[in-house]
C-alpha cells in the first residue's frame, strides 16, 4: 500500500537520502530507494465514444535512486473474478524517471459493460488497484439506444449488465437469436460482424426481453466518384458524378449532403437522383477548380474537377424544328437557338436519317448555324432525322437531340440487278426484288426481254407479275442472247437492265476448289482478272438440290467477298466467281464448301456386305449419295472386336482399320480368328466420325465346312434314294415287266423218252441227294406217270433233254443235281403205239419267279 504520498516532481538526493538514514538505519541508501519505488497517484480517465482508457500515473520519488530503467507492469482485471484479460509492460528511461507517466488501452467491449481493475505494479514494488464501476440496478444494454452508425466492415460488441441475481436470458439480432459469452455472473457480451449496409430502419438488438434494445445503422462513408463539370449557357456551370450504388444507404435519418462551390446542392434541392447539381456562375475562359463535397454521418469526401468551361459546352436542342421544299430528292431544315450565346459560337451540327433500317449521318458547320439543305434522298421514302449541336471549336459533346419526320415524293424505279442461271436446257432469268429506297412506289410489274446477238429485229418479251422474281425460257445454246429486265411502278419504268448469256456452265468446270466456311459465311478471295471491265459477281447454290441461286455484285478493283445470309449449315454449297465484261460474264473459278459441317446422320452407309477368305474379313458398302454428306469425307474407319472378348473384359479396346481414300468402299481387316465379331465402318470428317452401320458376323473353323459338305451331300443323296423309291413304287408292274419278264415253264417232247427205252437200260437218271448216296430209279420212277414216247429220233439213239427255258439260263436247287447214268434200269416200258407229243410241268420251276 501506499504510504507516502509525493507531489513534487524532482527530489533533493540529499534530503532523501538523509530521510531514508533515519528511516531505515540498516539498510543502504540505494536498497531502501529501490525498495520504495513504484507508482502514485493513480488516475482512470474513460473516452466511452471511442472505448478507451487512460491510466497515468507518477513515480514514487525513491524511484530518482535507480540507476536504470523502470518495468511497470499493467494488468487488467476482470472485477468479478479477478482474471487477468490483459497484460502489458511499460519502460520508463532513466532519464523520465520522477516524470508522469500515460497509458492507453483499447477496451474489447463498450466501457459502460467492462467491469474492470487496473493493477500496476514496478520492479521490487507492490501492486497498485483502481476498481472499475459498479453494476447499474437494472438491466442494461450498452451502447445505449442512440441511433449509432457504424462502417460496413467493422466490429461491434454489445454487452448486457444484469444486477445480481437477475438471469440473462440471450440477445436477439432483428428478432433472431444470437451467440454470446459470459464476462461474469453479470455481464454477457455479444460481437457483431458489419458485412454489408442495413436497411432503412436499421438493425435491432435486445437484451434479455424486448424492453432492453437499441438500434444501430450499418453503412459507407461518402463513395462517389467521376465529377464533371460543364457549362450549358455559359453562365452556370453543371456537374454529374456517380454516386454510391449501394441500397438502403443512407436512411432518411442520415441523409448524405452535397455542396458545390461551397454552396448547398442539397438545400437548394438541385441535387437529382442522377447526382447532378447546378450552380450560378460566369463562365470565364480560364481553367479553375470546381469542388463537390460529400458528406454523411461516417465521412466526408470532395471531389475535384479542374477545366477550362469554355472548352465543355454542352448545347441545348434546337428549337422549332421544321422541314420544308420537299420533293423526290431533296428536302430543307431549320431550326432556332433559344440561348442568344450560341449565336456566337462556330455550331457543328449532325442531322441523322433514318428509313427502313438504313441510317445515314451527315454533318453541318457555320457561325450560329440554324438550317441545313438535304440532298441525295431516296424518293418515296419515310425520314426520321433527328438534330443535335456542338461546338465547332473546342468540340466537348453532341447536345440534346431533336427529332423531325417526313417523306419524300415518288420517282421511277431503280434499274434492277438482275443474273442468268442456265439450268439443263433452260435459260433461268432471275432478278433481286427492289428495296423500298430502289422501287421508290409500288411495283406494278415486270417486262423480260430476250433476243438474239445477230438479230437484233426479233425481240420476244414476257411480263411478270410480284412477287414473282425469275422466269425460265428455252435459248439455243449455240447462239449468245441478250436479255433485258425493267420495273415498272405508278411514276414510271425503271431503266432497263441487260446482261448476256453465259458462255459456260458452272457444272461444267471441273477444276473444283473447296472453301470453308467462318463465322456464317464463306469469305472469298480471287486474283484481279484483266478481262474484267465492270467487276465481279459472286454466285452460289446448292451443289446437290435444286435450291435458289443467289448472286453477289462487285464493283471494280475487290478481289474480295463475304458471303452471308440464306446460308443452311450441313449443305454443301457451289459458289462462282464471274468476271463481267461488256460481253457475257466469264467463270474464273468454282468453288465447292458448307458454312458449317454437320455430323452424317447415322446409318448413311449402307448395306454392308462381308466376305471371307482365309483369316482375312472384307466389309464392303454402297457410297454415301452426295445429297446425304452434311460434310467432306476424308476417309473411312473400320472399328471390329470378339464379342465374347468384349462381354468378358469391357475395356477390351477396338481394332481399327483406316483409309484415307474418301472414294473406298470396302476395308479388310486381317488376322481374324474364329469366333463372333461386330464391325462398325463410319466415314471421317472434319467432326469426327458419322453415318456409321454396324453388322454382326461369326467365323466358324475350316472343317466345320467339310462336315458341313458331307452333310449336304449324304442328304442329297438320301433324298435322292427317296424319290427314286417312291417312283418305283408306284410304277413297280411297268419295272417288272421290264426288268423281269415272265419265265416260260419247260417243255418235255415226250419221244426222248421212248428213245431212252430203245437205248437200254443205259441211259439212266441218277439224283443225287443231300446224303450223298445214289439211288438207282428208273425214268418211270422220275416221274408220277409214264409218258408216251415218240418214236421219231433224229439224233441216232443218243440220249436226248430238251429244255425250252431261255437261252443260257437254268434253274437248279440247292446241293442237288441230276445227272444221266447206265445204272438205272428202266423197267416195263410202255410205249404208244403212235408217235405222241406231249408237254409236262416241271415241278422245280414256278411261274413268274425271277
Amino acid at each position: 500500500m501506499l504510504i507516502i504520498a509525493m507531489t513534487m516532481a524532482v527530489v533533493s538526493p540529499w534530503l532523501l537520502t538523509s530521510l531514508l538514514l533515519h528511516i531505515g538505519g540498516a539498510v543502504t541508501v540505494q536498497d531502501a530507494g529501490v525498495m520504495r519505488c513504484g507508482p502514485l497517484n493513480m488516475t482512470v480517465g474513460r473516452n466511452y465514444s471511442e472505448q478507451k482508457v487512460q491510466l497515468t500515473w507518477e513515480d514514487h520519488p525513491s524511484c530518482l535512486l535507480t540507476r536504470g530503467q523502470i518495468a511497470y507492469e499493467i494488468d487488467v482485471l476482470s472485477t468479478d473474478d479477478m482474471k487477468t484479460i490483459h497484460h502489458d509492460v511499460v519502460i520508463v528511461p532513466q532519464n523520465q524517471t520522477g516524470s508522469i507517466h500515460h497509458w492507453l488501452w483499447v477496451s474489447p467491449l463498450p466501457l459502460e459493460c467492462a467491469n474492470n481493475t487496473f493493477k500496476v505494479r514496478a520492479q521490487y514494488e507492490d501492486q497498485r488497484c483502481i476498481n472499475g464501476i459498479p453494476f447499474p440496478s437494472q438491466p442494461t444494454l450498452f451502447p445505449p439506444d442512440t441511433h449509432e452508425v457504424y462502417e460496413v466492415g467493422s466490429n461491434v460488441t454489445f454487452c448486457c449488465l444484469l444486477p445480481p441475481l437477475k438471469t440473462f436470458h440471450g440477445f436477439t439480432l432483428n428478432g433472431k437469436p444470437k451467440e454470446h459469452v459470459k464476462l461474469n455472473n453479470q455481464t454477457y457480451a455479444m460481437t457483431v460482424h458489419l458485412r454489408r449496409p442495413s436497411g432503412f430502419g436499421g438493425t435491432d438488438v435486445t437484451c434479455n426481453n424486448s424492453d432492453y434494445g437499441t438500434t444501430y445503422y450499418v453503412g459507407y462513408r461518402p463513395r462517389d466518384t467521376d465529377l464533371q463539370c460543364e457549362t450549358r449557357d455559359l453562365q452556370s456551370v453543371v456537374c454529374n458524378w456517380s454516386p454510391d450504388k449501394s441500397r438502403h444507404w443512407p436512411p432518411t435519418k442520415y441523409p448524405t449532403e452535397y455542396e458545390l462551390l461551397g454552396r448547398s446542392c442539397s438545400k437548394t434541392g438541385k441535387v437529382t437522383t442522377m447526382k447532378r447539381c447546378r450552380q450560378r456562375e460566369v463562365i470565364k475562359a480560364q481553367e479553375r477548380n470546381w469542388t463537390l463535397t460529400v458528406r454523411n454521418v461516417l465521412g466526408t469526401l470532395e471531389l475535384t474537377d479542374r477545366a477550362d468551361l469554355t472548352k465543355r459546352v454542352h448545347m441545348f436542342a434546337p428549337q422549332n424544328l421544321t422541314a420544308s421544299r420537299i420533293n423526290a430528292r431533296n428536302a430543307s431544315l431549320a431550326w432556332e437557338w433559344s440561348d442568344l450565346q450560341y449565336r456566337k459560337l462556330r455550331v457543328l451540327c449532325q442531322i441523322i436519317l433514318n428509313s427502313k433500317g438504313d441510317t445515314d449521318v451527315r454533318n453541318y458547320s457555320g457561325l450560329g448555324l440554324n438550317q441545313a439543305l438535304l440532298s441525295d434522298l431516296t424518293p418515296n421514302l419515310k425520314y426520321e432525322v433527328q438534330v443535335c449541336c456542338g461546338t465547332e471549336e473546342h468540340f466537348w459533346k453532341w447536345g440534346d437531340r431533336k427529332n423531325i419526320t417526313f417523306k419524300t415524293e415518288g420517282d421511277i424505279p431503280d434499274a434492277l440487278d438482275i443474273w442468268l442461271w442456265m439450268e439443263q436446257k433452260q435459260t433461268m432469268i432471275l432478278w433481286k426484288m427492289p428495296q423500298p429506297g430502289q422501287s421508290h412506289g409500288p411495283i406494278i410489274d415486270y417486262e423480260v426481254k430476250w433476243r438474239t446477238l445477230a438479230e437484233p429485229q426479233e425481240t420476244r418479251n414476257r411480263t411478270m407479275l410480284p412477287p414473282d422474281q425469275s422466269t425460265a425460257v428455252e435459248l439455243d445454246p449455240s447462239e449468245d442472247h441478250l436479255v433485258t429486265v425493267t420495273a415498272r411502278n405508278p411514276y414510271g419504268r425503271s431503266p432497263p437492265a441487260s446482261m448476256v448469256t453465259l458462255s459456260q456452265k458452272a457444272d461444267e468446270v471441273t477444276n473444283v476448289s473447296r472453301i470453308v466456311g467462318s463465322d456464317g459465311g464463306f469469305s472469298l478471295t480471287w486474283l484481279a482478272n484483266p478481262v474484267s471491265s465492270c467487276g465481279y459477281a459472286v454466285v452460289w447454290t446448292p451443289t446437290f438440290t435444286r435450291g435458289p441461286v443467289y448472286w453477289k455484285k462487285v464493283p471494280t478493283g475487290v478481289t474480295q467477298a463475304f458471303i452471308t445470309g440464306n446460308l443452311t449449315p450441313g449443305v454443301r454449297y457451289s459458289l462462282c466467281v464471274y468476271a463481267c465484261t461488256q460481253e457475257a460474264p466469264q467463270l474464273l473459278e468454282r468453288r465447292e464448301g458448307y458454312v458449317e459441317e454437320t455430323e452424317i446422320p447415322p446409318e448413311q452407309i449402307a448395306p454392308l456386305r462381308w466376305a471371307h477368305v482365309g483369316s482375312e474379313v472384307r466389309v464392303s458398302w454402297t457410297p454415301i449419295p452426295l445429297g446425304n454428306r452434311t460434310a467432306f469425307i476424308k476417309g473411312y474407319v473400320m472399328h471390329y472386336h470378339d464379342m465374347n472378348a468384349k462381354e468378358a473384359d469391357p475395356n477390351l479396346v477396338d481394332v481399327n482399320v483406316t483409309t484415307d481414300d474418301a472414294e473406298a468402299t470396302s476395308l479388310t481387316a486381317r488376322d481374324v480368328r474364329v469366333g463372333s465379331y461386330r464391325f462398325r465402318v463410319a466415314a471421317v470428317t472434319s467432326l469426327g466420325e458419322g453415318g456409321g452401320n454396324s453388322i454382326t458376323l461369326t467365323i466358324n473353323p475350316p472343317w466345320d465346312k467339310s462336315i458341313l459338305a458331307l452333310v449336304v451331300a449324304f442328304s442329297n443323296i438320301f433324298l435322292l434314294l427317296i424319290i427314286t423309291s417312291i417312283i418305283a413304287f408306284k410304277n413297280w408292274t411297268c419295272i417288272k415287266q421290264m426288268v423281269c419278264p415272265p419265265i416260260p415253264n419247260p417243255v418235255l417232247i415226250c419221244d426222248w423218252l421212248a428213245l431212252m427205252e430203245d437205248r437200254g437200260p443205259s441211259s439212266l437218271i441218277a439224283v443225287e441227294s443231300h446224303s450223298s448216296q445214289m439211288e438207282n430209279v428208273s425214268v418211270s420212277q422220275v416221274f408220277s406217270h409214264r409218258l408216251p414216247v415218240s418214236t421219231d429220233n433224229d439224233h441216232e439213239g443218243a440220249p436226248f433233254l430238251q429244255n425250252q427255258a431261255t437261252n443260257g439260263y437254268y434253274h437248279q436247287q440247292p446241293q442237288q443235281r441230276m445227272e444221266i447214268t447206265p445204272k438205272v434200269e428202266l423197267t416195263q416200258p410202255v410205249l404208244p403205239s403212235r408217235p405222241l407229243s406231249c408237254v409236262f410241268e416241271n415241278p422245280l420251276y414256278t411261274d413268274g419267279m425271277c
